[in-house]
């Protein structure tokens, strides 16, 4: 058996290796990532539970993130460096991995270094066109970088990197059989609205404006996360109950979605309106579906605004800026866009040209060779 250890922030990409993994039966799998959704949130996380639902080990790793601005709430951040570090050494050397793939994010920084210092052979994997802060220090001493894209930027000279494309859940391209989608009148077309597993209160804040314009015309899902203890899914929740009976059952709102349903969702509807992170992305283009994009203004090296302007580049949606972002220009372009669907359902072929679908099973095969 190979036993093999995942860590890192970036779950889904994660969770679809993982699936390949479970699918061999010679892989003992551990992953090491946090409990908790945010710092000083009781929220458990999405890794958390669905790893248990599989039954897979999780060790818990308590870290401070990285930050490329100083600030007081970095140097205490930095503080908790040195406990993950210790908790990620402690487990290794119970664990004896063969083998650490990383998914970037600041969790997998001590679980790489403790590795390196240990002599564990390392794979990491990128997810955005931008190299992230945690991949440009770990990717000088990993055997590997798996890279998204061809043309990602600030890759370290003499790095050894891989196009493997980003790995995709096989929900994603298999539909599974739910009812999530299954309510409301079924004559009028789904939108679907998430802002990742943690949710966006910017995004849930416009949309509690307008759900009752939404509902004339669309059946709404929409996944709005559990932070802040889970005061949007209170406030979205009072929203539709104010709502007139006709149109009530047209409004779904869910703290989360399970990975498993994302693909039937995503196949299913007509037009979603997220965040740009790189794993929505990537998912938005393998299933072809046109998107409105708002990116998430503070992420790192601008690399949402890049996503979302790849997405606009090949004609598979539109972007609008958190910053011009209301209820009024939201309502518009998703009406705009309803009328003109067809011409952007015609960017699938181009999106196909973009990405790879065997990512997950390359990864794999990189397993293999440095266990």
């Amino acid at each position: 058996m190979i036993k093999v250890v995942i860590c890192g922030g970036h779950f889904t990409p994660a969770l679809a290796v993982i699936e390949k993994l479970l699918k061999k039966h010679n892989y003992n799998i551990c992953y090491f990532g946090r409990k908790r959704s945010l710092e000083g949130d009781n929220a458990e996380s999405l890794e958390y539970k669905t790893l248990s639902s599989l039954n897979i080990p999780f060790k818990f790793i308590t870290t401070g993130r990285l930050q490329r601005s100083l600030s007081l709430f970095t140097i205490l951040s930095l503080f908790k460096f040195p406990i993950g570090f210790s908790q990620s050494f402690y487990y290794l050397l119970k664990i004896k991995p063969d083998v650490i793939v990383s998914f970037g994010g600041y969790v997998a920084l001590p679980v790489c270094l403790s590795a390196w210092i240990l002599n564990i052979p390392i794979i990491t994997h990128e997810q955005t066109h931008v190299l992230g802060l945690t991949n440009k220090i770990i990717s000088r001493f990993v055997k590997v970088l798996c890279l998204s894209f061809k043309d990602t930027e600030n890759v370290p000279n003499g790095v050894k990197t891989v196009f493997t494309g980003n790995p995709i859940r096989e929900s994603i391209k298999s539909s599974e059989v739910t009812d999530i989608i299954s309510f409301g009148n079924n004559k009028l077309p789904l939108l679907y609205i998430t802002g990742g597993s943690l949710g966006s209160k910017a995004i849930n804040e416009i949309i509690a404006k307008i759900i009752p314009s939404l509902c004339l015309r669309f059946r709404i899902l929409h996944q709005c996360g559990n932070a802040n203890n889970r005061e949007d899914f209170k406030n979205l929740t009072r929203q539709k109950n104010a709502l007139s009976s006709q149109y009530k059952n047209n409004y779904r709102v869910i703290e989360q979605i399970k990975p498993s349903a994302v693909g039937t969702i995503l196949k299913n509807s007509f037009l979603v309106v997220s965040r740009a992170g790189a794993n929505t992305i990537y998912e938005i283009l393998t299933v072809g579906v046109p998107a409105i994009l708002i990116p998430l203004p503070w992420a790192g090296q601008n690399e949402q605004e890049k996503n979302a302007l790849l997405i606009k580049s090949i004609g598979l949606g539109e972007k609008i800026a958190q910053s011009e972002l209301t209820p009024m220009l939201l309502l518009s372009t998703i009406e705009t866009m309803q009328k003109n669907i067809e011409i952007y359902k015609k960017a699938k072929k181009r999106a196909e040209e973009i990405i790879r679908v065997d990512a997950a099973d390359e990864i794999v095969r990189l397993i293999d060779e440095y266990s």
